[in-house]
């Protein structure tokens, strides 16, 4: 019993000197909320906090029972709507969180909430002030903002703390701290993800608009991209400049795309032919998709192209050829179809003949998918490519077009009477149509 009252004793004594200690520092405290400009600082005495204002933000000081940070302070802002949902910590969390742009913010902290609000909050000068106080296990959860210090970085952390807590307090029009935020930041990714939400969440705001202007002279490439590409025929000069720059393949590549139609036939082929002789591979596909959409002037360019060895140069070759709809793709797939050994190749060649073939291509169609009996997608591609072919047959119905089976190349309808058509049965496989005498 002697030693239990000991024991007693030595913890009551403990707890006194500790209690003691902290209204020691209740002092600091309160010196350190008046030094900052706090208002109305109250000191509690018995609950060991001391509370104070700054405008609409309120600021509690208080005890924690971690010996090396022994006090927290906490900022409470009243933040705009959807503000309670924002959560900023430095230990990453179990949800995707929000980019933000800004490489060294985002590998010291994990933010989560709505993705518009958090960019519209997080301007420079906010993410540069939580930088700098990143070190006192800061958080920022349920509209307040708190961090665990020692007493003697109190007064280095409190003024910091209260300037955050004031700017979230601030009165906020999303679109347009989005826009100066897309236009005024020195972080290019920072202006870029605040532009793309500009874009997605106000595409018809005003503020989008001006951003977008200042966008097409971005010292970014991504950023002046992305501008251009919002505004229309307006934007093609700078889509063209980035796309024919070839400085970043992934940029320019994106840029053709954009100007689709609007990429001159000429200029395309000849920025396939820098892409190619760059190894620009991304921007070559790209061209390639474009010169699709030029129709006949773009078969003999997209034909050279389908012959090269680079397979999967050669299947976006056939699927633009598929896109141009001119007969003279036809020759070129045939080939393709009939010469290759890629079996991805032959499949896209069937497929494109299915969208551009004509009657001729059917045999060759039917020729490889008996060559390739096991290749079940090359067979699939053929029967589809084959009722494709039959369903542009002038005066064919669904059935009607077939290949006889007695002897190679020879094709006809099933009905004797109107729209009749044949292959000869000599060996040259001539094409005739039938009539009456």
């Amino acid at each position: 019993m002697w030693n239990i009252g000991l024991h007693g004793l030595a913890l009551g004594a403990s707890l006194l000197i500790s209690y003691v200690l902290r209204r020691q520092s209740l002092v600091e405290w309160k010196a350190a909320a008046e030094l900052c400009g706090l208002e109305s600082v109250e000191v509690h005495t018995w609950t060991l906090k001391v509370k104070a204002r700054a405008g609409p933000v309120a600021v509690r000081i208080e005890p924690t029972r971690d010996d090396k940070r022994p006090a927290r302070i906490v900022v409470t802002a009243p933040g705009p709507p959807g503000f309670q949902d924002v959560t900023i910590q430095g230990a990453p969390l179990f949800l995707e969180p929000v980019q933000i742009g800004d490489a060294s913010f985002e590998a010291r902290f994990v933010v989560e909430g709505p993705a518009r609000l958090v960019a519209a909050l997080l301007d420079e000068e906010t993410r540069r002030l939580l930088s700098r106080l990143g070190f006192a296990s800061l958080l920022l959860s349920a509209g307040e903002l708190r961090a665990q210090v020692a007493d003697e970085q109190i007064f280095d952390i409190l003024p910091g703390l209260v300037e955050v807590g004031q700017r979230f307090a601030r009165p906020l029009d999303i679109p347009r701290r989005l826009a100066e935020n897309a236009s005024q930041d020195t972080e290019p990714g920072v202006r870029l993800q605040n532009l793309l939400l500009l874009i997605r969440e106000h595409p018809k705001d005003r503020s989008t608009a001006e951003a977008l202007r200042r966008a097409c002279s971005d010292t970014s490439l991504e950023v002046r991209l992305h501008g251009a590409k919002e505004m229309g025929t307006e934007g093609h000069g700078i889509l063209l400049e980035i796309a024919e720059s070839l400085e970043d393949d992934t940029l320019s590549a994106e840029a053709v795309s954009a100007l689709g139609r609007g990429l001159p036939v000429e200029r395309a082929k000849a920025l396939l032919d820098r892409a190619w002789s760059a190894g620009r591979l991304r921007s070559v596909r790209a061209c390639l998709g474009t010169l699709g959409l030029c129709g006949a002037a773009a078969v003999d360019t997209l034909a050279e192209v389908l012959a090269q060895p680079d397979v999967e140069l050669a299947i976006a070759a056939a699927r633009a050829l598929s896109e141009t709809g001119s007969p003279a793709a036809e020759p070129p797939l045939v080939l393709a179809l009939q010469s290759r050994e890629a079996a991805e190749l032959r499949e896209a060649a069937a497929k494109a003949l299915g969208r551009v073939g004509s009657v001729a291509a059917v045999l060759p169609l039917k020729e490889a998918a008996n060559r390739s009996p096991l290749d079940f997608e090359l067979r699939q591609a053929t029967r589809l490519a084959i009722a494709e072919i039959q369903s542009r047959v002038q005066g064919a119905s669904p059935g009607q077009l077939s290949l006889a089976e007695a002897e190679a190349g020879q094709l006809s309808l099933t009905q004797a009477d109107a729209g009749q058509l044949s292959l000869a049965e000599d060996p040259a496989g001539q094409l005739s149509l039938g009539g009456d005498d």
